[in-house]
């Protein structure tokens, strides 16, 4: 007979969940890890009815319709127009998506009945405009590249709604999953996405192909086209920083207490206003040296991190703190190199910065992550033998 094992959950544990005593779970390994869940695989995923995002993309679809049809406008472009699909799409696709993201997020929040109620209210509009600033960089660069692979497609109006329809079926899905499982790690995800998503669309648009002759700055100067979309990329970006740290650290304060914490919780606050700032304050005449030396105090703040995070993160690994070093002195060495010699351009040494610097936010991000989630609800447990058990009862 094979042996059993037996494991005790804590009360205060079992409160936490809506399991119950008796209850069957499915039990997995994974990665060396028992995973405990409810048998339902349906209980496991977000339970989205089909008509709360079909009926908001046939509404939508009937007033593109409408006025189409109003217009008299029988046959319409797949993009490169005022009025065509790409554009009604992404208007009504946006507009929609935002509005039932915040309906979800406030239902979700007021019923907790997801990870949104550890968020707080000033924290919402934020994660709003950010989702929407995503939404509309998607449907850019996923018309853009439709419009290379079907070069002067257009479609007859009945076809036109129908795509219409499918795409804000699609959207409004996509964004109601969004605001039900919107955890810190998502909100990483959506700041990763919102950062290169946005330098790379203003690279694609920007009216100047010779950009990258003058510096990285240059996407946000009135030279370029596109400064608009890069310069609210970088303030949105930083505020989306900001309610990250924000939601990250309401739950790390409860494992780990000292001042060390709250100094690192005001350097990333200080980032995040550098990096929205620049975005605030782009690279034009009247803000050159305002815009450098707000690109200056970002640079310190980040040598400061990676030279204090052994003291200021407690339960930091090794392995973190080994690369936050090597991130370190590979940022050092590319700046002795800039300055003595001609080897690297000033925009290749701004984006091999950034890309060190970036990177290395993300997984202090995670790491910081990963310590909160395992924060006030991390409790002891002991496996025994089921026999060890009933002798010593």
């Amino acid at each position: 007979m094979a042996t059993k094992y037996k494991i005790e959950i804590p009360a205060d544990a079992l409160r936490e969940t809506e399991i119950h005593a008796g209850e069957e779970l499915a039990l997995s390994v994974e990665h060396k890890q028992l995973n405990m869940r409810p048998t339902g695989v349906a209980e496991q995923l977000p339970q989205i009815n089909i008509w709360l995002y079909t009926v908001p993309a046939f509404l939508m679809m009937v007033i593109f319709f409408v006025y189409t049809k109003s217009q008299a406008i029988r046959q319409m472009a797949l993009n490169g127009q005022d009025y065509s699909i790409a554009n009604a799409a992404t208007l009504l696709g946006t507009i929609s998506g935002i509005i039932i993201f915040i309906i979800t997020a406030i239902w979700t929040k007021l019923h907790k009945t997801g990870p949104t109620k550890e968020l707080y209210w000033r924290n919402l509009p934020t994660i709003v405009v950010a989702a929407g600033l995503i939404l509309v960089f998607s449907f850019s660069a996923a018309f853009w590249l439709l419009e290379r692979m079907f070069m002067d497609a257009s479609f007859d109006i009945y076809t036109s709604s129908v795509m219409v329809f499918m795409v804000l079926a699609v959207v409004n899905y996509v964004m109601i999953n969004l605001a039900m499982t919107l955890t810190p790690a998502v909100i990483t995800n959506l700041l990763t996405i919102m950062i290169i998503g946005g330098m790379v669309f203003a690279m694609l648009t920007n009216s100047s192909r010779d950009w990258w002759r003058h510096n990285f700055s240059f996407l946000g100067t009135a030279q370029n086209s596109a400064n608009f979309q890069f310069n609210v990329t970088l303030i949105f970006s930083g505020l989306l920083m900001l309610t990250l740290v924000d939601y990250l650290f309401v739950n790390l304060q409860r494992r780990f207490h000292g001042k060390q914490l709250l100094v690192l919780r005001w350097l990333l606050y200080g980032l995040s206003a550098c990096i929205a700032s620049i975005g605030l304050f782009p690279n034009d005449p009247q803000y050159h040296i305002l815009h450098d030396r707000i690109s200056m105090w970002l640079v310190y703040i980040i040598l400061i991190l990676i030279t204090a995070i052994k003291w200021l993160l407690p339960g930091i690994t090794r392995q973190f703190l080994i690369l936050s070093y090597t991130v370190g002195a590979l940022m050092g060495i590319e700046y002795i190199i800039f300055k003595l010699t001609d080897y690297l351009s000033l925009t290749a040494f701004e984006l091999l910065e950034f890309g060190l610097a970036f990177s290395w936010l993300l997984l202090l991000l995670q790491n910081i992550e990963n310590l909160s989630r395992f924060g006030h609800n991390l409790f002891l447990v002991k496996v025994v033998e089921e026999d060890s058990a009933l002798a010593e009862k």
